[in-house]
């Protein structure tokens, strides 16, 4: 009664949803069970029977409980194949209401032992469907594709019924158990991966139990299941109307080659009719073991040719399998000398004659070669035999590899110099090289030699005369050589010839720098004002002064220095002079310059040169004398003095003498120079003269009249004639000692 108002729900919420995507047919032998597993479930290299374990025929008759489906969605875990379910129609995974089977009970020992597992036991079977072949083990392993999916997920989850099924396989070995002799053993390989456990409801869902039923019933069923529910995807009716659906699981296990073998496709409701479940089988998912192969064309080529190119990367024939991995298999290879026109080792490379997949070993590749022969020609057939392989349980049929040789493009470009002349004026100057693939096999690439510099066009920088090389490859070992000479023009550098001006300090120095050589046009700047002319005047600011320029050519070379002035060192003018006290109105004139070489004189209208001299002037007065002197640069030097001249006379008047005839002082004498005549007189204290000369070489004895005069101080009085009619006159004392 649960499960029929829960149809109900379910019913109405299909009329809300959108049509399905799954397809299912069930039409002609789409319900036949047997030809459904020979012909969908089963590949074409697996021969299978319609016989039980024991060899006798079986009766399956059509079924509508079976179908052809296809999804129509690639998210649903199996695309395609057969799809059985515990309702009257296959197309209850898609119906807008959940189906219900015919509730018929059934008595099934192996789908009984299932629900034991389950926790279910002594629950009625009902409405179950089945398939059953035979086959003989042509491999050591037998495996096929499914999925799970119910009516009863999300209401009954974790409830203490489930539906139920199993995959029952039977024969003399599985998984590294043996039957006893003449006998065979069963095993359910429809379980969780890496587990015993059955699959169903309780064992694979959402991890979480339906409305009040406890989550212990589907802990004891599967302690993991919340854990698995990473297997679980809930539906939400765009491909099928199932509540929800399992991941895609491998039903596998390991047998005996050459052995026979039964297995039964087993599906039933439990307890009642309704909420059906449904088990999905992939189409060919149940191989015959096969050698599957893997042609690899040109491996590692950019490009991809159904052609085999001469001269480039190998290739690869894959040969794998996934069955007898238990053994050494070896498979035949040879070339069809027939059908192939390349020969073996002139056009390829020499192939082996067998390749060996030693035991658990799952693939090997066959490699070869095609050689560049440097001809031009037609495409060449080459025909890769895989003959007969042999093996204890199953004899793999002959495959012929068939392949066009063709031959590679040739590798074909230009080395361009994008300049008007392989000629540059300049050290440094840069010229753009272009290279231009224009054939080529896959892609190509290149390098510079000078520096291995990785592009294919680019400015190149001339120091000297050089030539660039350029080296093409492409994918498949074709290699041209391009190469570009550049010369240098023949390059002068600029030179400064320096020029030292020297100039006397005050004078303007008149900077001319000289400098040849260059690639013209030559730019010249003065770098303290930034000007350019040349020549220029300067005022030297210091006594070396450096004046810094540049010039610079049409090569962008810079040449800088410094254009030097050089004040010299100044002379200084400078002279004394002397009245000669002998000989009145001449003046001795002596030099006291510096850094001087030489002298000239300018006094009284005269030009006098040398270094000292004397001069009589005509008469006295004051006359300005100037000495010009000279260094040994030219430098000048002036000085001007006004030189007094003057008549200057000197006399000697003694103040006192003593006339006693000791031979000391006896005489009284005036002694003198430059006057022309002179008056001489000695006066007693009473004003008598008592002494009177106008002989300058007169010498008085102290006596008056031929007497000795007293001792006593008596006073004198002299008269001076001097040159040019002047008159000097002096007074003065003189004492007479005894």
């Amino acid at each position: 009664m649960r499960k029929f108002l829960l149809a109900i729900v379910l019913c109405t919420a299909g009329l809300l949803t959108a049509q399905p995507s799954m397809t299912v047919s069930t039409n002609g032998t789409h319900k036949n069970p047997y030809w459904m597993a020979s012909n969908v479930l089963v590949d074409s290299n697996l021969s299978v029977f319609n016989m039980g374990q024991n060899g006798f025929n079986l009766t399956q008759p059509n079924t509508t409980q079976i179908g052809y489906f296809q999804a129509n969605d690639t998210t649903f875990p199996v695309q395609s194949g057969i799809v059985m379910v515990a309702a009257q129609q296959s197309s209850d995974v898609i119906a807008s209401s959940p189906g219900t089977g015919n509730n018929t009970t059934f008595t099934d020992s192996e789908l009984a032992s299932v629900l034991s597992q389950l926790g279910s036991t002594g629950y009625a079977i009902k409405d179950m469907v089945s398939i059953e072949f035979s086959f003989i083990a042509q491999s050591d392993s037998i495996k096929f594709n499914y999925c799970f999916g119910s009516h009863e997920y999300d209401g009954y989850t974790c409830s203490n019924f489930n539906d139920v099924f199993g995959f029952f396989l039977e024969g003399p070995y599985i998984d590294g158990v043996s039957a006893p002799t003449n006998g065979s053993i069963v095993k359910n390989i429809a379980t969780i991966p890496g587990t015993t456990v059955p699959i169903a409801v309780n064992t694979i869902n959402s991890g979480s139990p339906s409305g009040s039923y406890p989550a212990s019933n589907c802990s004891s069923a599967n302690p993991n299941f919340v854990a698995h529910s990473a297997y679980y995807n809930s539906s939400n009716g765009s491909i099928v109307t199932l509540d929800g659906y399992t991941d895609k699981f491998t039903a596998q296990a390991q047998v005996q080659c050459g052995g026979w073998y039964t297995i039964r496709l087993k599906l039933a409701n439990v307890s009642d009719a309704a909420l059906s479940s449904a088990v999905f089988l992939e189409e060919n998912s149940l191989k015959g073991p096969e050698i599957a192969f893997a042609q690899n064309n040109n491996v590692g080529n950019s490009f991809t040719d159904s052609l085999l190119v001469e001269g480039c990367n190998k290739n690869e024939i894959i040969f794998s399998r996934t069955a007898n991995l238990g053994i050494e298999m070896k498979i035949p290879i040879y070339v069809d000398t027939v059908l192939s026109t390349a020969v073996e080792g002139v056009d390829f490379s020499m192939l082996p004659d067998t390749i060996t997949l030693d035991p658990y070993e799952t693939a090997d590749t066959l490699e070869f070669w095609i050689y560049d022969d440097n001809a031009v020609e037609a495409n060449e057939a080459l025909v890769i035999v895989q003959d007969y392989v042999y093996t204890d349980c199953y004899n793999y049929p002959v495959h012929h590899f068939e392949y066009y040789l063709r031959d590679k493009d040739t590798l074909n470009g230009t080395l361009t110099l994008n300049a008007p002349t392989d000629t540059v004026n300049c050290p440094g100057d840069s010229v753009e090289l272009i290279t231009t693939n224009i054939t080529y096999e896959g892609s190509y690439d290149g390098f510079w030699l000078n520096d291995s510099a990785f592009v294919p066009s680019r400015w190149v920088q001339v120091d000297s005369d050089t030539t660039f090389t350029y080296i093409m490859f492409d994918e498949c070992g074709d290699t041209m050589i391009f190469e570009q000479n550049m010369y240098l023009k023949p390059y002068e550098p600029m030179v400064y010839e320096q020029d030292t001006i020297r100039v006397c300090p005050g004078d303007s120095a008149w900077l001319s720098p000289v400098y040849y050589g260059g690639q013209d046009p030559l730019t010249f700047y003065w770098l303290d004002n930034l000007t350019q002319n040349n020549p220029r005047s300067i005022l030297p600011w210091t006594d070396t002064t450096y004046v810094p320029f540049s010039v610079s050519d049409g090569c962008q070379v810079l040449l800088i220095d410094s254009a030097l002035a050089i004040n010299m060192p100044r002379p200084t003018a400078g002279f004394n002079y002397m009245n000669d006290p002998y000989v009145p109105l001449r003046v001795a004139f002596d030099e006291k310059a510096q850094n001087e070489v030489s002298w000239t004189w300018y006094l009284d209208s005269t030009v006098i040169t040398g270094e000292s001299f004397e001069y009589d002037f005509s008469r006295p007065g004051d006359y300005e004398v100037t000495q010009v002197v000279t260094s040994d640069f030219g430098c000048i030097d002036s000085i001007t003095l006004i030189v007094a001249v003057e008549t200057d006379f000197y006399l000697y008047i003694p103040t006192a003498f003593s006339p006693n005839n000791d031979g000391v002082n006896d005489c009284y004498e005036i002694k003198g120079v430059g006057f022309e005549a002179i008056d001489f007189q000695v006066y007693d204290r009473w004003g008598n003269v008592v002494y009177a000369t106008t002989d300058e070489n007169d010498c008085w004895d102290g006596t008056f009249n031929g007497g000795a005069l007293p001792t006593g101080a008596y006073s004198w009085k002299l008269l001076v004639r001097l040159p040019f009619d002047e008159i000097a006159m002096k007074e003065g004392i003189l004492t007479i000692l005894k």
